[in-house]
């Protein structure tokens, strides 16, 4: 027990005081037999399913990604929530909004990973698919999800109106410039915002968003450690595998516009978790 908190505090202690520490380890293993790869590999997926799942439960507790009318549920969630003594109903609408919110997290890990491995391997650094796994996985159960939690928390807490209606604003004027870029004539649910007022902002806003710059730079970071150590890229490639990294925010939103006009006009379902 003491040396699984004394791990735990070391893992913590190098998050934020030596991210290198957190990408890099252990990655020597990848360039061993293919059986050792093989099991790397599956306790990469294992590991980052269960921080996957780890994280997406409270936020679903927490009532994100809440999809209102459900239907009725299917005999089996019945079976099973009956004898839990739990309603079937609600434990139906928690599974289907579980489901929304590992989905969105996974589609976030997996654009991540496609954009810094292109980057990695059209710089002819590649040094394998398991390097990218392995630094991806890594950074963004650390830091992406620190990025996340920063935004659920401005997107809930009622003493931080302001910073988050000023987040919301800078992200749909984000995605609006993407809509006008491509000259679609898109709208977001409720529209356009108007600009934020800051002068009401409170401190415990302030360290909020504050915290989730950091919690961005940490992610870019570890990112580019990732690209240097795990590939052994030049700083060229390194910055070049963050820029495609930085970009993919962009493919996301031209990706939404593409399915917004098969439908009725309107971006639907955008995986922003603040403007939903």
């Amino acid at each position: 027990m003491a040396g699984s908190s004394f791990r735990f505090a070391r893992y913590g202690y190098s998050a934020i005081f030596d991210p290198s520490d957190v990408v890099s380890a252990n990655v020597e293993v990848y360039g061993q037999t293919r059986r050792k790869r093989a099991y790397q590999a599956v306790r990469l997926i294992l590991f980052y399913l269960f921080n996957l799942f780890l994280y997406a439960v409270p936020l679903t507790y927490a009532g994100f990604g809440a999809t209102g009318e459900v239907g009725d549920p299917p005999a089996f969630v019945e079976g099973v929530a009956t004898s839990l003594g739990t309603d079937p109903l609600s434990s139906w609408q928690f599974l289907l909004a579980l489901v929304q919110n590992c989905t969105f997290l996974f589609a976030a890990s997996a654009l991540t990973f496609l954009t810094f491995h292109v980057a990695v391997w059209l710089t002819r650094n590649s040094s394998g698919v398991l390097q990218s796994i392995h630094t991806v996985v890594y950074s963004t159960g650390i830091y992406l999800a620190a990025i996340f939690s920063f935004t659920w928390y401005l997107s809930t807490s009622p003493a931080i109106v302001v910073a988050d209606q000023w987040l919301i604003w800078v992200q749909a004027e984000f995605i609006y410039a993407v809509i006008d870029a491509t000259g679609t004539n898109l709208e977001l649910p409720g529209g356009r915002p108007g600009p934020v007022d800051l002068t009401g902002i409170t401190g415990s806003g302030i360290v909020a968003l504050a915290g989730l710059f950091v919690a961005g730079l940490y992610y870019l970071y570890s990112l580019y450690l990732g690209a240097r150590h795990n590939h052994h890229s030049s700083r060229f490639a390194g910055l070049l595998a963050v820029g495609f990294v930085v970009a993919s925010p962009v493919l996301f939103v031209l990706g939404s516009i593409v399915t917004a006009l098969f439908l009725d006009g309107t971006i639907v379902g955008l995986a922003i978790p603040i403007l939903l």
